[in-house]
């Protein structure tokens, strides 16, 4: 209804230079230095009969004398054109003009200290003709002088200064002259009326608007810049989010809506009618008037009121506490009246707004009256049928006269509102009133729209899907969930609209525990009210009502309850769907709840059996858990449930259970243990078995003697063990076909079986070796021990050996030789030559048959005295040379 006016008179002046505007003759003042000036039938009509008016026309600069060259003339008898020298037509006119006196160049006096000229025509009642045409302008008799002021930020490429609203706008300037600069001064007249001296300021644009900064030098002789205008600035109008809103304002938790976003951006029109605030007291007396005035002048010199559609309405708000008092009536500037409210009316001891009918001059509460055609009734017509002191309503109202009225009448100029008060006692006040002309007919200079760049909801994990500008929000907490819609308009500028939505608390109920029947068939009736406090996991049963159906959509739809909940008959597994609805928010959520028909079976499984450890306590750590797949057999784990007791009472009662079944102690050798099997939803729904568990006993070992014995390889200092050979030792009478016997060369290889000897097996001196005899029906085991002496031995050589298969120094015999891996053996005849030839990796005993010259192989030598060599082909040991005597 109301516009805040922001343009300053400076732009009227620009619009006024920076066009070639008319003046068509009327009464008025106006500033300018170009532009055409008329008769008042503008440039294509003729003025008419018994016209009067004075017209003034001053320069917007000091300095300046103002000159009206005429390029045309054309007048009818008896009408005459008079020009004064001065801003008023008083004193003796400096040209009278007529039919037969044509007007050229007109100039104001370097005496004439206002710079204006005057112009006054009058027209007889007889004849009319086409009028005149004269050309505006200034004459300046100053300096050039030019600015240029740098701003931040810096305009855009038309020249325009485009920010956003709040932000700060930095001037700084320069000057140049045509002559001198010396003793200059230079101020900053800002768009809210303040003037800065010097080169540099600021100022902050709070509002949509447009806004104009003048940045004035003068020289030392007082002549001035000749651009009125420096900057112009649009600040960024608020854009209408009219439409951006949710389908639905308030969700139950999990529910999605759709919000829409809509947005446009706003046109700014300057108010060429600034509306009239501010507290006026309507006195109270027979025939007191008050008068109050709008002057309007933004529209173009010469503008006239064309038809009634030019003006939207009237506004007034105010406050009388006797309506019958009043005559309100709006005057044109060309005195063209049109009536709102006639006295006397209807209205009686009606009060218009909130009046105090107190006697006193406090103000009370004004409501809007708006006056407008587009009103089904007048003020008058419409009031209500009822005694005094009722209050009439706010709201739209036609006038008493048609605002056609109007028409011919300039729109620049003064708009008044008169009210008169006719009769005693009663007064009131108006707090402001103004008029609301048609948005088309206002000077486009005064107008501008921001362009639309982005609009875009912010991103938020809430929304589910975007459409367009629609989006699909599901708010996942309870409480206001908030959604941001955001344009980034072409000034730079971003505004957002923030769409809230009540979320009601979630309702956390829970699906229930199934309802078991502990059998396979047959026909039972179960309790589902039983399950009410599970399903509300905790919520207050007074503000949660739990009803069951038998589908979720009619659990969804609230039709078809079971109407015997607490006895619901069952022949087989069903599901059924409870409703939890929760009073206080008409919410509500559903549930699964599933009767299952289960027989809960015990699989016989096998005893548990464990070795005694070598403490032989009969006493050993046993896993029962390791029965329960066993146990179960096909049946899930995730329904069953498995717990092992110490008797049949306590498995039955289900107490007492072991607490540690994956490491329990047996307490008795066998011992009995007793197992519960029950259904994980329903642990009265049971069965029960046992399986004993046993410690069984390690077998006997035999001890085996400590073994001393020279080196096999004294160089190693190492003895060859044949393992085979300590087996009957370790089985001690015992069957060998009952037990494995392995031999380790460490404790604990010996405790876990790992790493067995292999036969034979290189000992070393003071090596203890274990023995472990294994019972091959139970895998129960024990170990013994048993220690190693290895000895470097002498090698004794015979002198002589009998060859005769008796028994006795058979072959040449050498005790201890084989303790050197490398030896060699080499048996030489009297003559020298080699009959036998040995060594370690191939060694026979010489039996005195030859295995090398010409008799080799061809039995035994003769008796006699045979040489040899031994070479142990050891650094630390000296070869021998001697000789052997056979004899048979």
């Amino acid at each position: 209804m109301k516009k805040l006016l922001l343009l300053t008179l400076s732009l009227l002046f620009t619009a006024t230079i920076a066009a070639a505007q008319e003046y068509a003759m009327t009464d008025g003042s106006f500033v300018t230095c170009s532009g055409d000036f008329t008769d008042s039938g503008g440039l294509a009509g003729d003025y008419t009969n018994g016209e009067d008016f004075t017209i003034t026309f001053c320069s917007p600069f000091p300095t300046d004398d103002v000159q009206a060259t005429f390029t045309l003339w054309n007048v009818g008898s008896g009408d005459i054109l008079l020009a004064y020298d001065g801003d008023t037509a008083t004193g003796s006119p400096i040209g009278v003009f007529n039919s037969a006196i044509t007007p050229t160049v007109i100039t104001a006096s370097a005496a004439n200290t206002s710079g204006c000229l005057t112009f006054r025509f009058i027209s007889n009642t007889t004849s009319t003709g086409p009028g005149w045409q004269a050309t505006m302008a200034c004459i300046d008799s100053c300096q050039t002088i030019s600015n240029v002021v740098t701003t931040v930020p810096a305009p855009d490429g038309d020249g325009i200064l485009r920010v956003c609203q709040g932000d700060t706008v930095s001037f700084s300037a320069t000057s140049t002259y045509s002559v001198d600069g010396t003793g200059a001064t230079h101020e900053y007249r800002l768009a809210d009326g303040t003037v800065v001296s010097g080169t540099t300021a600021s100022e902050t644009f709070s509002g949509p608007g447009i806004y104009e900064i003048d940045y004035v030098t003068f020289d030392s002789t007082g002549c001035r810049d000749r651009l009125l205008v420096d900057v112009t600035v649009l600040v960024s109008t608020t854009p209408d989010f009219t439409g951006t809103l949710a389908a639905d304002t308030s969700l139950c938790f999990g529910e999605s809506t759709t919000i829409s976003g809509q947005v446009v951006t706003t046109q700014f029109i300057a108010d060429v009618a600034p509306p009239v605030t501010g507290q006026t007291f309507l006195p109270d007396g027979s025939g007191v008037a008050y008068q109050t005035c709008i002057d309007v002048t933004g529209f173009n010199p010469g503008t006239t009121f064309q038809s009634a559609s030019d003006l939207v309405d009237i506004f007034i708000n105010m406050e009388h506490s006797y309506m019958g008092d009043l005559d309100i009536t709006l005057t044109a500037p060309n005195g063209a009246q049109v009536e709102l409210l006639n006295f006397p009316n209807s209205g009686g001891g009606i009060f218009l707004g909130n009046a105090l009918d107190d006697g006193t001059t406090t103000p009370g509460i004004g409501f809007d009256y708006v006056f407008t055609e587009s009103a089904g009734a007048t003020l008058d017509a419409s009031t209500p049928g009822v005694g005094g002191g009722t209050s009439m309503p706010a709201g739209n109202y036609a006038p008493e006269t048609p605002f056609s009225a109007l028409v011919g009448t300039t729109l620049n100029g003064l708009w008044c509102l008169d009210i008169v008060d006719n009769l005693q006692i009663d007064n009131g006040y108006i707090f402001y009133w103004g008029l609301n002309f048609n948005p088309a007919i206002i000077p486009t200079a005064g107008s501008y729209q921001p362009g639309e760049v982005t609009e875009l909801w912010l991103t938020n994990p809430d929304i589910t899907n975007t459409n367009g500008s629609d989006i699909t929000v599901t708010p996942t907490t309870a409480g206001q969930n908030c959604y941001d819609f955001e344009l980034t308009d072409s000034f730079g500028c971003t505004y957002t609209e923030t769409v809230c939505i009540d979320v009601a608390p979630e309702i956390t109920s829970v699906q229930p525990a199934d309802i078991i029947v502990c059998q396979n068939t047959g026909s039972v009736t179960v309790d589902l009210t039983a399950k009410d406090d599970e399903i509300r996991n905790g919520l207050v049963a007074s503000d949660y009502d739990v009803t069951y159906f038998n589908s979720d959509a009619d659990a969804q739809a609230d039709m078809n309850p079971i109407l015997t909940p607490d006895a619901f008959a069952v022949t087989t597994s069903t599901t059924v769907w409870a409703r939890v609805f929760d009073n206080v928010n008409s919410c509500f959520k559903t549930e699964q709840v599933n009767v299952t028909f289960q027989e809960v079976n015990y699989n016989t499984v096998a005893d548990l059996e464990l070795c005694d450890d070598l403490s032989a306590d009969q006493v050993e750590t046993f896993d029962l858990t390791s029965q329960i797949a066993g146990i179960l057999g096909s049946q899930s784990s995730a329904d069953f449930n498995i717990a092992f007791f110490n008797s049949q009472a306590d498995a039955d009662a289900n107490t007492g259970a072991i607490t540690t079944p994956a490491a329990y102690d047996n307490v008795s050798n066998p011992e009995a243990i007793f197992v519960r099997v029950s259904n994980a939803q329903d642990q009265d729904c049971y069965q029960t078995g046992q399986f004993n568990i046993e410690v069984l006993s390690a077998p006997a070992i035999g001890a085996v003697l400590d073994v001393s014995d020279c080196a096999t390889n004294p160089i190693t200092n190492q003895l060859d063990l044949v393992l085979a050979d300590y087996d009957a030792a370790v089985l001690n009478g015992q069957s060998a076909a009952a037990y494995t016997i392995t031999y380790y060369n460490s404790e604990a290889n010996a405790q876990s079986g790992a790493s067995a000897l292999s036969s034979p097996y290189a000992s070393t001196d003071q090596e203890t070796i274990y023995a472990r005899i294994t019972d091959n029906a139970t895998g129960c085991f024990d170990y013994t021990s048993f220690n190693i002496t290895v000895e470097v031995c002498e090698v004794v050589i015979p002198e002589g050996f009998s060859p005769n298969n008796d028994g006795i120094n058979d072959t040449f015999s050498i005790p201890n030789l084989q303790q050197y891996p490398n030896f060699e053996l080499t048996v030489f005849n009297r003559n020298g030559s080699t009959v036998y030839e040995t060594k370690a990796s191939n060694y026979e005993e010489f039996a005195g048959v030859p295995n090398k010259g010409a008799l080799a192989g061809d039995g035994l030598l003769p008796v006699g005295t045979y040489f040899y060599v031994i070479k142990y082909n050891d650094a630390e040991t000296e070869d021998v040379a001697s000789w052997v005597y056979i004899n048979y």
